[in-house]
């Protein structure tokens, strides 16, 4: 009986030790905090952004200038059109290859509806002004939606 006594003992001994080990070496409370605010998708200082753009006709001009004191992210585009043919891209700046940032995938060509869809992760300036190019033979409507935050922390 004297021996069970002195093995709770050590044994309780040992997970009291480690558990101020584990703590002691453990990171800062802070820092498991903050990841979990990096990594909060819904974090009330977003404010939603959608774009729409509707045309009969090839088209390129902006559609959106990111507004000073904000960064805008651009998370996904979508473009349906009933023409023959479908292209859509997003330029930073004026029509120019070099500023071409997206160009969204055509996913669908069956039928008299093509549908270009695609998730993007991409990062604008205050200021930064977005112009969508399309290309196209009958109407068609692009969609484009993303966030905007405050530039200063």
């Amino acid at each position: 009986m004297k021996n069970r006594i002195t093995q709770l003992v050590v044994a309780a001994g040992a997970l009291a030790l480690g558990c101020i080990l584990g703590s002691v070496l453990a990171k800062p409370v802070w820092a498991q905090v903050r990841a979990t605010f990096i990594r909060d998708v819904d974090h009330p200082a977003r404010q939603s952004v959608t774009i729409r753009q509707f045309t009969t006709t090839s088209f390129f001009g902006p559609v959106y200038t990111v507004p000073a004191g904000k960064k805008f992210t651009l998370e996904h585009m979508n473009c349906s059109s009933l023409g023959s043919s479908l292209y859509a891209g997003i330029f930073d700046g004026g029509l120019n290859h070099a500023n071409i940032v997206y160009s969204v995938p055509v996913i669908n060509t069956s039928g008299t509806v093509l549908v270009a869809d695609g998730d993007t992760r991409i990062y604008f300036d205050p200021g930064a002004v977005l112009n969508l190019r399309i290309f196209v033979s009958d109407s068609t409507t692009c969609t484009l939606s993303g966030h905007t935050v405050d530039a200063t922390p």
